[in-house]
């Protein structure tokens, strides 16, 4: 078995980068995309999870804080 390292049969930059971009173009066409109502109400869903799991994060954070100030675990 012989390995070829000849690089005159491997394609351009140019040309590789411009098949992809191809498949992409072609890929994204197949895509299925949300309406704008339905991309509004996924939105309004993210940040209402943000905002739940900051608030979550930030009262997890305080408790533990006030732990460590009364038990004087960190100096």
């Amino acid at each position: 078995m012989s390995t070829n390292t000849d690089s005159s049969n491997a394609p351009a930059p140019v040309s590789k980068g411009r098949g992809f971009l191809h498949e992409v173009i072609v890929e994204l066409r197949k895509t299925t995309w949300p309406t704008p109502k339905e991309a509004w109400r996924l939105t309004v869903v993210v940040l209402a999870v943000l905002l739940v799991v900051g608030v979550y994060v930030g009262t997890l954070d305080l408790i533990l804080s006030m732990a460590t100030r009364k038990f004087g675990l960190i100096k």
